[in-house]
């Protein structure tokens, strides 16, 4: 099984710390961001992975090999990650030919290996995203995505300005390569969350339910000092 990281990204809103520096390499207690997204997925028996590069592309690559995982690790650099997670995971489209289903996740999300495991043990051959129906360490409930999940499992809506929701999209999806099919040829989606918006019209995106997992999502500075507490303070 093979695990795409999306980390094109500029990272705008941790300025000027990612003027000069990949946000995904950012450090938090010792370690860089992608990092533990890496060491998580490996804990769950991962060991293939495709991370998709835009910004600072080269200096991020070297970054990650630096870390001297034991892994196979594929970079993909993405031109056009101006326009959203969505053309990243898109411009990993020919390396995941012939793989019938794929792991996805951000690289600014720290995970634990436990979520990871969940995604892999709830797949039956269907997309899902792990949703978490009582965040812990969630700071900023209007600028999380929010999800909708019916009583049969399947995810009906999601996005961020939604008035009724039961769970938070924690970033780590399980998905198949019918994802790619519901796209129109030549379009690219503003946003993966309306890439997966397509999905929930044709009843097919599934919950994997990973309450109580430990996850913690890094946009802002309020949530990079957030996550160094956290971390500090031994909760992850």
């Amino acid at each position: 099984m093979r695990a795409v990281i999306l980390a094109a990204g500029r990272g705008e809103r941790l300025s000027p710390l990612t003027d000069w520096t990949p946000k995904p390499l950012l450090r938090l207690n010792g370690k860089p961001l992608i990092g533990y997204v890496i060491e998580a997925f490996m804990e769950a028996g991962v060991d293939s992975f495709i991370i998709v590069t835009g910004y600072l592309g080269d200096h991020l690559r070297k970054g990650v090999e630096a870390l001297d995982i034991e892994a196979e690790i594929t970079f993909v650099h993405n031109p056009d990650y101006r326009l959203g997670n969505a053309s990243s995971l898109l411009a990993a489209r020919e390396e995941l030919e012939g793989e019938g289903h794929f792991l996805l996740s951000m690289s600014d999300h720290i995970i634990e290996g436990k979520l990871v495991e969940a995604a892999v043990r709830a797949f039956r051959g269907k997309p899902l995203l792990c949703v978490d129906a009582s965040p812990r360490y969630l700071r900023d409930v209007e600028e999380a995505t929010k999800v909708l999940v019916d009583g049969w499992g399947y995810i009906r809506k999601i996005g961020k300005g939604l008035d009724l929701w039961n769970g938070v999209d924690t970033g780590v999806f399980h998905l198949t390569d019918e994802v790619f099919k519901v796209l129109p040829r030549g379009y690219i989606p503003p946003t993966l969350s309306d890439w997966m918006r397509r999905l929930t019209g044709f009843r097919v995106l599934k919950a994997c339910d990973v309450s109580g997992c430990f996850w913690l999502d890094v946009d802002t500075w309020d949530d990079f000092s957030w996550a160094r507490k956290v971390l500090r303070d031994g909760e992850g």
